[in-house]
């Protein structure tokens, strides 16, 4: 029995695609780009900061970035809802990354000096949909507002 189990284990891995080592930070880009058109259509600043955000957390070259950035405006685009992101950043990442993704999130909304309620909002639920605690939430926005 057991090697039919996995016989058949491997042929179901030979027809799986192979898992997508850009999904969290393309997911992780689209929700900081979401972020970045809330208010009013976005500033070129708050752009600014989620390519500095890409680049720093995950470490990528220019052309890979570029590349990412490109498909996670279109996911951002074809997106119904921020779940679609957060329901595989939440098990793809730690707590500590989770906090430190909302903490990116407040740093767009702060980019442009001023905090829309539509922005605060949509940090709140990223939050809630990240099971990020909500003494953490107003910490990771106080470390944001700060800088």
């Amino acid at each position: 029995m057991t090697d039919w189990f996995k016989a058949l284990t491997s042929i179901v891995n030979n027809h799986e695609p192979s898992p997508d080592p850009h999904a969290l930070p393309r997911a992780a880009a689209a929700l900081l780009l979401e972020m970045a058109v809330t208010a009013e259509g976005g500033d070129q600043v708050e752009l600014d900061v989620v390519h500095q955000a890409m680049a720093k957390v995950f470490g990528m070259a220019p052309a890979e970035l570029e590349s990412l950035m490109e498909q996670a405006h279109e996911a951002r685009r074809q997106s119904i809802s921020l779940h679609e992101f957060t329901r595989g950043l939440r098990p793809g990442l730690d707590p500590e990354q989770r906090a430190e993704l909302v903490e990116w999130l407040w740093r767009v909304a702060f980019a442009d000096a001023r905090l829309d309620m539509h922005e605060e909002l949509m940090v709140r639920r990223v939050a809630d949909l990240l099971a990020v605690p909500h003494s953490e939430f107003i910490r990771r926005k106080l470390l944001a507002k700060a800088r």
